[in-house]
């Protein structure tokens, strides 16, 4: 974190304060599940969405750059990067 430039430090910061909503997450856990999860497991859970998403954000930007657009994110390159992901 030190080494980080002032850019780098940013998007961690925003990343280090961002967060999914636990009720929603446990609700779409215990419905997946079809059982009850503490609130630990969703905690959990919501950890590796987080990643997850992360990790599709990052592959959407990538994408953005090698098809030449601009701006924000469109919903074409989350689901090519979403494409990708599972491929991998």
């Amino acid at each position: 974190v030190e080494h980080f430039d002032e850019d780098q430090l940013s998007r961690y910061e925003a990343y280090r304060r961002s967060n999914l909503n636990k009720a929603a997450v446990k609700k779409i856990a215990n419905q997946t599940l079809s059982q009850s999860v503490t609130a630990n497991v969703g905690t959990v859970i919501g950890g590796f969405a987080k990643v997850y998403v992360c990790d599709i954000i990052e592959m959407a930007l990538e994408i953005q750059k090698q098809w030449g657009d601009e701006g924000p994110l469109l919903p074409d390159h989350l689901r090519e990067a979403a494409r990708r992901y599972r491929v991998e």
